[in-house]
C-alpha cells in the first residue's frame, strides 16, 4: 500500500488586510504631519483578518498525481506555497515525506544577474545535489528547455516562455519525490507544453514521484490527474474521483456565473442596424425548453428588427463550451439558404438535426453582420445557455477528458490472427 507523503491537519493561512482611515487629499497631509510631530492618533488605520485557506484537511499517497482546481483567489498557489514552505501556516499542520521541486512561479528561485548555466548549478544546490550530480544532468536539462544558443546569457535577458522551459527542466531533472506546479506553462509555447506533459505522464507512469497540479484548464486536470481537489473562498468544496469533482466544480462555477448578470451594453455590440428582439430554444416537437440530450435535435429562434433594408445579412450561430472554446458555427450562407435582404421584423430558425455533444453545459453567441464580416449589425456573446444531459438515462453524468466534448458516430473494428 503507497504511503501517505503530503499531509494538511487543519491548516489555515491567515493575512492581516490593514489600510489608513483617510476620507480624502485633506485628511492624507493631516495624518501625514501628524505622524511627523508626533501627535497622538497619527496615521489611524483599520485593520481586517483575511482567510486564503481556513481549516483544510487532505492527504495524497505517493506516485498520486492530484489537481487542484477553483476560480481565482481561491487558495490554489497558497497551497503550493505552503507545500514549497515558501511561507507558513498561521494554524495546522503539514507534513510531507521526500524531496519537493517547486515550478509555482516564473523565476522561482532563479538569480536573475546569473546566467542559465549558473542557475541550473544554483537550483541544483539548492535541491541538494552535488555538484557531479549537476554536471551529469545538465546536458539533459539544456536539451530539453532547447536553449543551448542561450544557456550562458543572463537570465534577465530571458522571455516569459524561456523561463519556463528551463524552470520546468530544472525541477523534473532533479528527481523530486514530490513535483510542484502551477499555472506558470501556460506560458510556454503548444509544442513546449505538449512535451512538458509527456513528460509528466511519463514520470507518473513510474510510480515514485507525486504531482501536485494547479490549473485552470480542466481537460488537461482530468488526463493528468486520477484525483482533484476543488477549493473554494480558502475551503475545500469536494475532493476526490477526478471526474466527478469536475463535474461538480463546472456545475457550480456555471451557476455562479449565471447569477452574475452583465448590464446589456456589455454585452452585446454592433450598429444597432439589425436587432436582436428575442432568442428561445426548442426540441424536435417545438416545445421551449433548455435541456437537450445527446444526439437529440436543437432548434435556435431568434426575432430581429432591421431599421433599414439590410442586403445580403449573415446570420451566424455559434455553440461554445462556457470557457469560450468554439465548437460549432453554423451560418446562414452556408446552408444554402442565403438571406438577400432584410428589413422590419422578422425571424430566423437554426436547427440541429442531431446535437453532437456530450454532457456539459453550453452557450450560444449569435452573430449578425455583413457577408464580409467587415460590418457587425448586432453581436450578442453568450446570449443563451443550454443543458445537455446523456442519451441514456443510467449513464453518469459527469465531464471526462476521455469522453470529450463531440459525439460523433464511429466504427471501431478488430482483426487478429490470433486462434
Amino acid at each position: 500500500m503507497s504511503k501517505t507523503v503530503i499531509k494538511f491537519e487543519n491548516v489555515s493561512k491567515k493575512y492581516n488586510l490593514g489600510y489608513m482611515n483617510l476620507s480624502g487629499f485633506r485628511d492624507y497631509v493631516s495624518q501625514i504631519v501628524n505622524y511627523i510631530t508626533g501627535t497622538p492618533d497619527s496615521l489611524s488605520s483599520k485593520s481586517e483578518d483575511f482567510y486564503a485557506l481556513k481549516n483544510i484537511n487532505f492527504e495524497v499517497k505517493q506516485g498520486e498525481a492530484i489537481g487542484v482546481v477553483g476560480p481565482n483567489g481561491a487558495g490554489k498557489s497558497t497551497i503550493l506555497k505552503l507545500l514549497a514552505n515558501t511561507i507558513e501556516p498561521t494554524s495546522g499542520k503539514i507534513i510531507t515525506d521526500g524531496k519537493i521541486s517547486a515550478l509555482i512561479e516564473l523565476g522561482a528561485g532563479f538569480h536573475h544577474e546569473l546566467t542559465g548555466r549558473e542557475n541550473i548549478y544554483l537550483y541544483g544546490s539548492i535541491m541538494g545535489l552535488k555538484r557531479k550530480e549537476i554536471h551529469e544532468k545538465f546536458d539533459s536539462i539544456v536539451a530539453f528547455a532547447e536553449l543551448e544558443q542561450f544557456i550562458d546569457t543572463p537570465i534577465k535577458h530571458y522571455s516569459s516562455g524561456m523561463y519556463a522551459r528551463l524552470g520546468f527542466a530544472v525541477a523534473i531533472h532533479v528527481n523530486p519525490d514530490i513535483l510542484l506546479i502551477d499555472e506558470v506553462l501556460a506560458v510556454g509555447d503548444m509544442n513546449f507544453r505538449k512535451k512538458c506533459y509527456e513528460k509528466l505522464y511519463e514520470i507518473l507512469s513510474r510510480e515514485h514521484t507525486t504531482i501536485v497540479f494547479v490549473s485552470h484548464d480542466i481537460y488537461r486536470v482530468q488526463a493528468l490527474c486520477k484525483k482533484t481537489l476543488f477549493i473554494n473562498k480558502g475551503c475545500i468544496q469536494k475532493i476526490g474521483h477526478t471526474p466527478e469533482v469536475i463535474s461538480y466544480y463546472e456545475n457550480e462555477m456555471n451557476k455562479a456565473m449565471i447569477l452574475k448578470e452583465l448590464k446589456p451594453q456589455e454585452k452585446r455590440w454592433g450598429t444597432g442596424e439589425v436587432r436582436i428582439t428575442d432568442i428561445h430554444l426548442s426540441d424536435s416537437a417545438g416545445k421551449k425548453t433548455d435541456t437537450f440530450k445527446t444526439g437529440c435535435s436543437i432548434g435556435i429562434t431568434i426575432n430581429y428588427y432591421a431599421a433599414r433594408k439590410v442586403n445580403s445579412p449573415d446570420f451566424r450561430f455559434v455553440i461554445q463550451t462556457i470557457d469560450g472554446i468554439w465548437l460549432i458555427c453554423a451560418r446562414s450562407a452556408d446552408c444554402g439558404t442565403g438571406i438577400s435582404s432584410i428589413e422590419g421584423n422578422g425571424t430566423v430558425k437554426c436547427f440541429f438535426e442531431s446535437l453532437p455533444l456530450l454532457q456539459n453545459i453550453y452557450v450560444i453567441s449569435i452573430y449578425i453582420g455583413s457577408m464580409d464580416s467587415q460590418i457587425d449589425y448586432d453581436v450578442w456573446p453568450n446570449a443563451v445557455r443550454f443543458n445537455v444531459t446523456a442519451y441514456h438515462d443510467n449513464e453518469k453524468d459527469y465531464l471526462s477528458a476521455y469522453k470529450g466534448l463531440i459525439n460523433l458516430p464511429v466504427k471501431i473494428m478488430h482483426h487478429s490472427d490470433c486462434v
